[in-house]
């Protein structure tokens, strides 16, 4: 997660409830502004996978 256009990015964990989907707890700034989201994957075979959404989305207070 980027909050500040991609500057610098903060590593968020991915947790399991108990039917097993996954699920991410976001704490954001209290500043207002645009949330970049980066992802990578990896499979059990090695085989990798990663994407950038450059304005995923805003937070408003």
């Amino acid at each position: 997660m980027s909050y500040d256009g991609g500057r610098t990015w903060k590593t968020v964990a991915a947790h399991r409830d108990h039917a097993g989907k996954r699920y991410l707890t976001l704490t954001h700034p209290k500043k207002p502004g645009t949330v970049f989201v980066r992802a990578s994957l990896t499979d059990t075979d090695g085989n990798t996978s990663a994407e950038t959404i450059r304005t995923a989305y805003r937070t408003v207070r």
